[in-house]
């Protein structure tokens, strides 16, 4: 009969360990799936920012001259007739002074970021080389 409890209690440690390792794999999976999209989430955000910097650059590397040269159409932002942006869902170009710029711009509805520019320096620099 010593046998028989052994046999016995052997089953029921391995219906346990069963039990418990397919729990533990049924998580773990899951986990993982949304951690892959999390990821995947972070990564497309980035790059978003990453081109919203790279054309706050151009933009301002290239004023006062940048402003005439911006054109939105069909959610897309260009810069001298070449695409600047894609997927941009609001677009704005204000003077708030004589000296002060600012654009808004709102990429694939996650990002939306202002840029404010001062003219002064660079229209200063920019008549220089008129007269």
């Amino acid at each position: 009969m010593n046998c028989q409890n052994k046999k016995a209690f052997s089953l029921l440690e391995l219906i346990f360990v069963v039990f418990i390792g397919s729990i533990v794999i049924v998580y773990s999976t899951i986990y993982s799936k949304e951690y892959y999209e999390a990821q995947t989430l972070n990564q497309e955000v980035a790059i978003i920012k990453l081109d919203l910097d790279s054309a706050k650059i151009i933009v301002e590397k290239n004023l006062p001259s940048s402003i005439d040269d911006l054109k939105y159409s069909d959610n897309t932002l260009y810069f001298k007739n070449n695409t600047l942006l894609e997927n941009v869902n609001y677009y704005s170009l204000r003077k708030l002074s004589s000296n002060i710029l600012e654009i808004e711009v709102e990429v694939d509805e996650k990002i939306k970021q202002k840029w404010v520019f001062k003219l002064w320096k660079k229209l200063l620099h920019y008549f220089r080389y008129l007269f």
